[in-house]
Parts: structure tokens; sequence; C-alpha cells
């Protein structure tokens, strides 16, 4: 009966591309910021560290109308795109200092043995710290989907036609000025979790080998 009466399928279609552009982007860019918070210490990485801490104390609340502005002003009203750039700009400061502190606990003598044998900084990056730090991306990369998934604001102030709502705005539909839909709002809720189960079932095992890792000796 969801189904049909709600194009709730496209919904969670909507939300699944938010989320995939969002956590894509959003989670390299967080793994080269915390990359670099973690190996150089300089004041103006302090300050930008600091920034970046900051602006993730910002309600989503206060930041919804300078990005209405300004995504009226790009034409990025209704438009996925403008969720993506949304869900980076709130994501990525948290995600990065998640990132710091994965690559704080890695030896930096791993990376200088890389150097010796040839490898430039970005090789030593790629080959040898971010296998590593596996774990980290998997548990960063599932809190910036889990955070665009059930992201709402945004969501709701930024997209208008019923058409590219996402999931999270979908739902609401079903609660009315006079009556809730209840046997259909939680249908639609459970439908809803699915993604997110399957997210974290796929990248559970990377999750699992982080904490056992060193754990037996050779």
């Amino acid at each position: 009966d969801v189904f049909t009466r709600r194009p709730v399928l496209r919904w969670i279609g909507n939300s699944a591309m938010v989320v995939a552009g969002s956590t894509i982007i959003s989670l390299t860019i967080a793994t080269l910021a915390g990359y670099s918070l973690s190996r150089f210490h300089t004041p103006a990485q302090r300050v930008a560290g600091a920034t970046l801490l900051l602006s993730k104390m910002l309600p989503g609340s206060l930041i919804v109308i300078p990005f209405f502005v300004m995504f009226t002003t790009l034409h990025l009203i209704d438009n996925l795109a403008g969720l993506v750039i949304a869900n980076i700009a709130v994501g990525v400061p948290f995600a990065t200092w998640m990132m710091k502190g994965f690559f704080d606990t890695l030896p930096r003598e791993l990376e200088q043995a890389a150097k010796i044998d040839g490898c430039t900084d970005m090789q030593a990056l790629w080959y040898i710290v971010l296998p590593l730090a596996r774990p980290g991306l998997a548990a960063c990369g599932i809190y910036l989907a889990i955070v665009a998934w059930s992201e709402f604001v945004f969501a709701r102030t930024l997209v208008t036609k019923p058409d590219n709502w996402l999931v999270t705005v979908g739902l609401q539909s079903f609660v009315g000025e006079y009556l809730v839909e209840w046997p259909a709002l939680m249908a639609a809720g459970v439908v809803s979790l699915i993604p997110m189960l399957v997210l974290f079932l796929l990248l559970e095992p990377f999750l699992v080998s982080g904490m056992t890792s060193g754990a037996v000796k050779q």
C-alpha cells in the first residue's frame, strides 16, 4: 500500500544518490585533511583544525538560511547536487577529526621506511597508510552515510518538489494536519532502514579486522 500511494522507492533512490556523492567526497576530503593535521604541526594547521572543530558546533538551523540564499543565487534549489554540497559542509569537520585520530595511532616510521625505499609522500599515503587505516575509513564512511541519510533540515528547506524529496522528507508526508497514517509511516520507516543496515553489514568486516589486527604476533 505504501509503494502504491507514495513514490517511496524514488525517495530512497534520491537519498542513495545524495548519500553516495556526499560520503565519497566528504571521506576523500576528510582523509587528506585528517592526515595533514596528524602529520604536520604548524600554526596554520592548528588554526585550521580549531576552525573545523568550531564549525561543527554550529547547528544546522543556523546555517540553513545562508545555504538557501547561496543556492538560490547558484540555481541549486530543488537540485540534489545542492544537498550533496550541504552534507559535505556538515560532515567534513567531524570526519576530519575522526580520521586524524586514526592516523595518530599509526607510527610514522612506516612512512619513513617507505620513503627510504623510494616512495613519495602520496605513494606512502596510498600504499602504506590507507591500507592500515581501513577500519578508520570504514567507521568514518558509516558515520558520514548515516548523517547524510538521516538529514532533514537541509532536505526540507532546499528541496520543494515531491519528486526530488529525500526519504526523510517523504516520511513526513504521512503526518497530516489532523491525521497520522501510522501503519504506512511505520512500514515506510522500516523500509528506509534497510539501506543503512546493508551498508553496515558490508563495512562491518573492516571494523572487526581493525579491532583484531595486531592481537596475534607471528
